[in-house]
């Protein structure tokens, strides 16, 4: 019976090669993925008109919260893999980041079915109408039930991709090849999701009402939740170790700040370290990465002098430092992958999508894995928040134009009344 190292099953028992993990374990991940992307993905194109028709908002209003909702839904993931690394694993991270995400989906669909949780109806295309906003405790329901789907999106982003790749063991040949079809098939449920989401939920929204779209959502929430439990004897369970990877990165940098008036030594072998005997069982050996000339400024948090007790904030030793280095070289790579997102943002996904979450995965140490694919999330949710901060600059920036509004503020009622005053615009010869 063959064993899979740092792996254990549902009862907490060392994984066994044959009976757990690989693509049968990997296919209820992929499932319950798709199936997540079902429920939330027509939000993204629908939100808009869900708040501009029925809660009365802008359309800067309407535009800035549906990118803060996606900004934060991108940029959480970060916090939610330290806790899942350190705390209560990837797996419970997403059952219970699923959990959070359904809840979310109930609140939006108890506001979207109830008349008292939403500003009364109103035409906003109708230049004569006064149609009221959102009021203080209305509002607050919303950004509870928008910020709670916010946080579950984050918190299955950041586990899903890691706990699928767990699934395949990276020392055996043939499974090590099959992880990259994992990472291919995470894509493929995208699309299949989306698909399904804008061709589906959309026309229920529209045809049936908010609180049917979003009560279908909240279904296709609960199953994904439903399918990933089913899968738990199967899956390869990654165990905590209960300490912060980013904790001893940020220890790293603190050390070499302090000790930034040292000499580097000659030999990187003159660098501290453990001793790998003395460690047995709690390093492997794969663990022990190769030292690197890039980033020197960094090996003066392992520089030791003769009176210096070990202090992680003062001392590092070499294997920790090394752990820092995969911070700063995908970097360029996201942003690379960000500048082009706007301009070919269909064409970037696909062949960037898969190839940046392998990537990340496989080059970041085993205490960093979960935090290695949030990489990819923190750099759309740049893109989201910055269409946040355009919007109010040309706002600002147009309001003289515009009565004080600024032209990304203009309501569609606020052009009915321009034409009605002077005529319709015709187009110039």
């Amino acid at each position: 019976m063959e064993l899979v190292e740092s792996k254990v099953n549902w009862k907490g028992e060392t994984a066994v090669k044959y009976i757990h993990g690989r693509f049968r374990a990997a296919s209820f991940i992929l499932v319950a993925f798709a199936l997540e992307n079902v429920a939330n993905i027509h939000l993204t194109v629908n939100l808009v008109t869900y708040f501009s028709g029925v809660l009365h908002m802008d359309s800067a209003e309407a535009a800035n919260a549906l990118t803060s909702f996606m900004g934060t839904g991108y940029i959480l993931p970060i916090l939610f893999a330290i806790f899942a690394d350190t705390n209560i694993g990837r797996f419970k991270t997403i059952i219970v980041s699923g959990f959070i995400e359904f809840l979310g989906m109930v609140l939006l669909t108890v506001q979207a079915h109830y008349s008292s949780l939403r500003p009364p109806p109103c035409d906003v295309f109708d230049p004569t109408s006064r149609c009221e906003k959102l009021n203080g405790g209305q509002n607050v329901f919303l950004n509870v039930a928008l910020y709670l789907v916010a946080a579950g999106m984050a918190g299955i982003k950041a586990g899903v991709p890691s706990h699928g790749a767990d699934q395949f063991d990276g020392k055996d040949h043939r499974e090590a090849k099959q992880m990259p079809s994992f990472f291919n098939g995470l894509l493929f449920v995208v699309c299949i999701g989306g698909a399904i989401s804008l061709a589906l939920f959309v026309w229920l929204d529209v045809h049936k009402g908010w609180d049917v779209g979003f009560g279908a959502s909240t279904i296709a929430m609960f199953l994904a939740l439903v399918v990933a439990v089913l899968g738990w004897p199967l899956y390869r369970i990654h165990v905590t170790e209960g300490t912060s990877a980013i904790v001893e990165i940020i220890q790293v940098f603190v050390a070499a700040f302090r000790n930034r008036n040292l000499q580097l030594p000659d030999n990187p072998l003159d660098l501290y370290e453990i001793e790998r005997d003395k460690e047995a069982g709690l390093v492997s050996e794969d663990d022990f990465l190769p030292h690197r000339n890039v980033f020197r400024f960094l090996d003066k948090a392992a520089i030791r002098t003769a009176s210096q007790t070990p202090n992680p904030w003062k001392l590092c030793t070499n294997h920790n430092m090394l752990d820092a280095l995969p911070v700063f070289q995908p970097l360029p790579i996201s942003v690379f992958w960000l500048s082009f997102q706007y301009f070919i943002f269909g064409i970037a996904d696909m062949f960037t999508y898969v190839g940046l979450l392998e990537f990340f995965y496989s080059e970041f140490p085993k205490k960093l894995k979960t935090v290695s694919t949030c990489f990819l999330w923190t750099s759309m949710s740049l893109g989201y928040f910055l269409s946040s901060i355009l919007v109010r600059i040309v706002n600002r920036f147009t309001a003289d134009h515009t009565g004080g509004a600024g032209w990304l503020t203009v309501s569609r009622s606020y052009e009915y009344r321009s034409e009605s005053k002077n005529g319709p615009q015709t187009e110039a010869n």
